[in-house]
């Protein structure tokens, strides 16, 4: 047997990494997300503009914000140009009508929209937050955002250049200052994404993991792109002036798709740390997977605390998204409850969850005494009616009896 070069734990990380990947399709989203980059990029910055120039001293933070982004972030040549005409446009926004201020606001609150629906996909959010409360986020994201990461580029700016005196005798110090900053600032931004737009709760660490992934990617990204076009001026040689529309475009692409490969490492962390203790997928696994999750919502309710999806998810030795669906035919059958803040609770009393009941919903499947599965007969049904009712009254039994083994 051949010896594996990549570690193990690194190996069953990329797995599961390749599997969301695909279950989402990264690929596909990342291209979603750079068309609507695009189309809500003039709008977006002539609404932070608009923001800026309400404030006077934000509009020298602006300033510092569009020289960093030029300077660490967008390939040079399209960068410039860009951002030229991003300005140039957003500068006539004064002269729109009532409608269309409104419609520009909409199509810059789209972007936002769409990554809320990608990360929602991503971390398998499977109730989010209500519209009225998603709009003011939208909008507090898209007017203080640019400010908070503004004034961090400017106090980072001023920390580089208090730094620089101390590495200044190394002829490659202030280059690599300069890109451990903007590293630094990137991954503490797509953190705080990674922490804020999922209606899920998130380790922070495991946020930090992947904001340092996207925050770190992203710079290297610009950095290998910028040394291919230099090294390979193809889309000039065949584009001409016009290469600046496909380099931009192939930019926002890649830095999408890293930022989401972060994103994927952070969602599948959880899983990662308690693989080998989640139980297997055979009939005797779902049994006591079922089980486990019924006696920590017990015992939850014992305790008069909501609990957790994680800590349910580590109770019952499964992955947080097979304990969430369990979790949902629970709730369908009115066992349990969603709390706002995203918990669960047991709202019958313990004593009133049976054994049976729970094997027929949870590890069987039969929500009801009618299912219509294609295939089954009416034969079929009836001895399947009557294998059910055997086993409910057979296991009549609360699941709490079971407390003292668990």
């Amino acid at each position: 047997m051949k010896a594996r070069i990549i570690p193990a734990p690194a190996y069953e990380l990329a797995q599961l990494v390749r599997q969301k990947f695909l279950e989402v399709r990264v690929l596909q989203t990342a291209g979603s997300l750079t068309y609507t980059t695009l189309l809500s990029l003039v709008p977006m910055i002539t609404v932070v503009l608009m923001v800026m120039r309400q404030f006077s001293p934000f509009m020298k933070l602006g300033e510092g914000m569009r020289g960093f982004l030029l300077q660490n972030l967008l390939p040079d040549r399209a960068g410039k140009v860009v951002a030229t005409y991003a300005l140039q446009f957003s500068e006539k926004a004064s002269s729109l009508t009532i409608v269309g201020t409104v419609f520009l606001v909409v199509t810059a609150v789209m972007l936002f929209a769409t990554i809320d629906r990608t990360f929602a996909s991503i971390w398998t959010v499977r109730r989010p937050r209500a519209w009225y409360v998603r709009i003011p986020v939208y909008w507090l994201a898209l007017t203080l955002g640019p400010l908070l990461f503004a004034g961090s580029v400017a106090a980072g700016s001023q920390l580089l250049a208090i730094s620089s005196g101390v590495v200044s005798e190394v002829a490659w110090g202030r280059a690599l200052l300069d890109r451990v900053m903007t590293a630094t600032l990137l991954a503490a931004l797509f953190t705080f994404m990674f922490h804020v737009i999922p209606n899920r709760r998130l380790n922070l660490w495991h946020g930090v993991v992947g904001g340092l992934v996207a925050g770190v990617g992203v710079v290297l990204v610009q950095r290998l792109f910028g040394f291919y076009l230099t090294k390979l001026p193809n889309f000039t040689l065949i584009y001409g002036t016009f290469s600046v529309v496909p380099i931009f475009l192939i930019w926002v692409y890649l830095s999408w798709f890293v930022i989401l490969l972060g994103a994927t490492v952070a969602a599948v962390l959880p899983d990662f740390k308690r693989r080998h203790r989640v139980l297997p997928r055979t009939p005797s696994g779902r049994i006591l997977v079922a089980i486990r999750l019924a006696l920590a919502l017990i015992t939850a309710q014992r305790l008069g605390l909501p609990a957790e999806l994680e800590s349910l998810a580590n109770a019952c030795r499964e992955t947080q998204v097979r304990t969430e669906l369990m979790l949902e035919e629970m709730r369908q059958a009115g066992w349990v409850v969603r709390t706002e803040d995203g918990a669960w609770m047991l709202c019958v009393a313990a004593d009133a969850l049976r054994l049976g009941d729970l094997m027929a919903r949870v590890v069987v499947g039969v929500a009801e005494e009618q299912s219509h599965e294609p295939g089954i007969t009416l034969d079929d049904q009836q001895l399947l009616n009557a294998t059910i009712g055997q086993m409910r009254a057979a296991m009549a039994q609360p699941v709490s009896a079971l407390a003292q083994i668990g």
